[in-house]
């Protein structure tokens, strides 16, 4: 079975870990940091660490549907349960649209690739340019039909997440390995390590400031917690899968970092991580074409964006359905939400 590769939990926490950020946010965190998004991914995965660690502790004592939730609402008197519950339901709604306007800009992209401009077809619509209508009604349809698939109940789901999380590693593992033998091959124009001079060149609110965008990556340990009405041997199994989630997707992000940084030469003598800050939700896939076969390193990292974003979009939807249905079996929904 594939679940013997990589366990169900472990799959769960990775698949939304390694989701949308990945290959959305870093572009856009390399514009705001400079050089220093290693150390934005490093104190994060720290940060992130400490969190975790609580996670572990009460998901394995409290091994029920609702996680942090739960656990606000034994400890605490109304109405922070309640309020816990509305706001860990509404960060995971922010970040499945993360994840569904990145899929919806990939998919436009790997069918403009393909010789179907939807921009053409499409009508632009309050204000937004035709590529930017279709990318968002392509999210719309792909959050409809994730929400329908798990509102079923689909075994077939839980078995795509095992295929879909592998893919998208190997995709990346790729474009790692593609980058350290530009970087150290001697084929770039200019030596690498250049492109980390000045590396504290935006300061401290920049590296801040770019923690804060990016930390909605390092969402995916909870949600091995918020399942834990379903795992076997939560005692044993919860701490184990989220560690192991964070020790396969912490390191992945600092080399994903390390390579679009070192790897890319871009025309004009424009330093590298304004590059990527300036090509926005697009950067890492313009990366990919610079040192990753070309053309066909862009459709590639396109396929695993888009495998990427989906089970990280699925396995998001699912979570938020653990919390929403723990709010309602205690009333503090509606009840037909339990």
């Amino acid at each position: 079975h594939p679940s013997a590769i990589i366990a169900p939990d472990v799959q769960i926490g990775v698949g939304a870990m390694i989701g949308a950020g990945i290959f959305v946010l870093t572009g856009l965190a390399a514009g705001i940091a400079g050089p220093a998004l290693l150390l934005v991914f490093a104190l994060n995965g720290l940060v992130t660490g400490l969190t975790a660690m609580s996670y572990a502790e009460l998901g394995s004592c409290f091994p029920e549907a609702g996680g942090g939730y739960l656990w606000v609402k034994e400890a605490l008197p109304q109405p922070n349960g309640f309020l816990s519950g509305w706001i860990s339901w509404f960060a995971h709604a922010v970040a499945c649209s993360l994840y569904a306007v990145a899929f919806g800009a990939f998919a436009v992209d790997l069918l403009s690739i393909g010789g179907l401009d939807l921009a053409s077809l499409i009508p632009a619509l309050g204000g937004y340019h035709g590529h930017e209508t279709a990318a968002k009604l392509i999210a719309v349809l792909i959050v409809a039909a994730f929400v329908y698939i798990n509102f079923r109940g689909a075994k077939e789901t839980g078995q795509a997440e095992t295929f879909v999380t592998l893919v998208k590693i190997v995709v990346i593992a790729m474009f790692i390995g593609f980058g350290i033998y530009a970087m150290f091959s001697g084929t770039l124009a200019e030596p690498w390590q250049s492109h980390f001079s000045g590396f504290f060149q935006k300061g401290f609110m920049g590296i801040v400031t770019a923690m804060g965008l990016t930390f909605i990556a390092f969402e995916g340990y909870e949600i091995i917690a918020q399942c834990g009405e379903e795992v076997k041997d939560p005692k044993r199994n919860i701490p184990r899968s989220i560690f192991l989630s964070l020790l396969i997707a912490v390191p992945i992000y600092i080399l994903v970092a390390f390579v679009a940084l070192g790897a890319v030469t871009p025309e004009g003598n424009i330093p590298t991580w304004q590059y990527l800050g300036t090509r926005g939700e697009l950067a890492m896939i313009e990366a990919a074409e610079h040192f990753m076969l070309g053309r066909a390193g862009r459709v590639i990292f396109l396929l695993g964006g888009l495998f990427s974003t989906m089970s990280a979009l699925n396995a998001t939807i699912y979570s938020s359905s653990r919390v929403s249905f723990a709010m309602g079996r205690d009333h503090n929904l509606p009840g037909i939400f339990g």
